[in-house]
This record gives structure tokens, sequence and C-alpha cells, in this order.
């Protein structure tokens, strides 16, 4: 009798990124993209999921359109061997030499590769995902990745600010500004971060009875949001709901402000 193989597959789509899982006999590995940050010297990219297979890396690669429209390898990154279990890493692609454009679409795509005899054979499906270069330089500075545990009561905007100041209401050096949908949880990557420095993150609601700014606490409150090398694989998570007003008048040209 045929000894027959099924395979197994399973997609499973969750937040801003897809997590495919592929099954084959005893074997299996799941895997996703969290997220992307692409900046004009460097992209990093988070990846998470597990293997039951006993050792793998990750081909990770950033592809750009030349003038033929063709996609073309810029940057390929293998991370070191990893053993089972479930993971999650953040893989820098860097170019300082060659930096790309501000608003330049970059491909990038994530590869699970497991042993086999003296070589790495791909296991699993090949991810992708599109993103756009921001205008920044990102070597030798940090993201804050803030996810909510919870949906958006509105639309609106969550800003990133350095925190310092004795007023509590949205002030300090603006790092970062994002939308955010009404009925969706916020995956945000605020790049470009100085390292170590301490943040906050405002949501700015633009309908409703109340659009008052509102500071979005993290899992480690009072200290709030810190940018660092591992941001990638601690995301911060925070909530709408133990979302907190602003107490103090707001600074005259906040152009984040909904009147």
């Amino acid at each position: 009798m045929k000894t027959r193989i099924v395979v197994a597959i399973l997609i499973v789509l969750l937040a801003t990124g897809n997590v495919f899982s592929v099954s084959m006999a005893a074997q299996s590995v799941s895997v996703g993209i969290y997220s992307i940050a692409a900046c004009k010297d460097v992209t990093k990219v988070t990846v998470q999921g597990s293997s039951t297979y006993s050792n793998n890396r990750l081909d990770v690669g950033v592809f750009y359109r030349n003038d033929k429209g063709e996609w073309k390898l810029f940057r390929q990154v293998f991370t070191a061997a990893f053993a089972s279990g479930p993971f999650m890493m953040t893989v820098p692609l860097t170019y300082a030499d060659d930096n790309t454009r501000d608003g330049e679409v970059l491909r990038v795509d994530v590869q699970v590769q497991r042993l086999s005899g003296n070589s790495y054979v791909n296991v699993g499906p090949l991810l992708t995902q599109n993103v756009t270069t921001t205008d920044r330089y990102c070597l030798d500075k940090c993201n804050v990745t803030v996810d909510t545990s919870d949906k958006a009561p509105a639309s609106g905007t969550i800003t990133l600010r350095s925190h310092f100041g004795k007023l509590f209401r949205p002030e300090g050096r603006l790092q970062g500004a994002h939308m955010v949908v009404a009925g969706q949880k916020a995956r945000i990557v605020f790049v470009g971060v100085p390292c170590d420095w301490t943040v906050r993150a405002w949501y700015y609601p633009n309908s409703g009875k109340d659009k008052t700014p509102k500071l979005l606490p993290s899992q480690y409150w009072p200290n709030d949001f810190q940018a660092n090398e591992l941001n990638g694989t601690n995301p911060y998570t925070t909530s709408f709901a133990k979302a907190i007003a602003a107490t103090a008048a707001l600074e005259e040209d906040d152009p984040f402000v909904v009147k």
C-alpha cells in the first residue's frame, strides 16, 4: 500500500500581517511578518512564528523596482541558526552606502529555512509584503512598536512625542504620527527614535462628542514607551479603553487637534 502524505496548509489573517502554518507528518512551521520599518538607510523586519525543526534560520530579502518595473534584490540577510520552539526576531537590512529615496516602495520577502543534510532548504510559504520608505535615517536609532489590545472607538491620529515637561498634555518633540481607523486595533512602528529615549503615545480622536487628546499608557506605566533595540521582540501594548484624557491646555499650534 502506498504511503499517503498529507500536507495541510492553514492560513490565518492576524492584525496587519499574514501568519501561515504548514505541517508535514510530525514537523511543522508557522511564520508571520509582525512589522516592517523601512527607512532611507535600513529596513527592519520583525518576524514571529514557531518551528518544530531542530535547526532553522530566516532568509530575508529587500527588493527595489528598476526603471523597467522589475523587482531586483537590493539586500539579503540570513539569520543565525535557531532551535525549535516559538521565535520572534527583528532582522535589520542595512544599505547606508546606497540609500533609498523617501517614498520609494520596497518589497520584503521572508522565508523560513531548515537544515537538511549539509545545506538549508525552504520550508513553509514565502511571505511577501510591500512597504514605503520613510524620510528618516534609522541606523544607530531605535524603533517603538505600539500595539493596542482593543479597537479604536473613533478614527483619528496616534502620535509619539518625547516625554518631558510637567504639564499633562501632548508636548515634547514629535517622533511620528500615524492614522488609526475606527473599529480596528492599532499596530504602529515609529522609526528613527533616539535609543533609550522615553516617549509617550497620544490618541487624537477626530469624531464623537469628546475630541480631547488622550494618553495611551503602556504596560510599563508610568515609564511609558522607551526606544530600544529589542522593541521588535518586546512590543508595547496599550489600550484605548484605559486612555487618560489630557488635563492641561494644549499647545496652540498642535496640528492634530480636531475642533
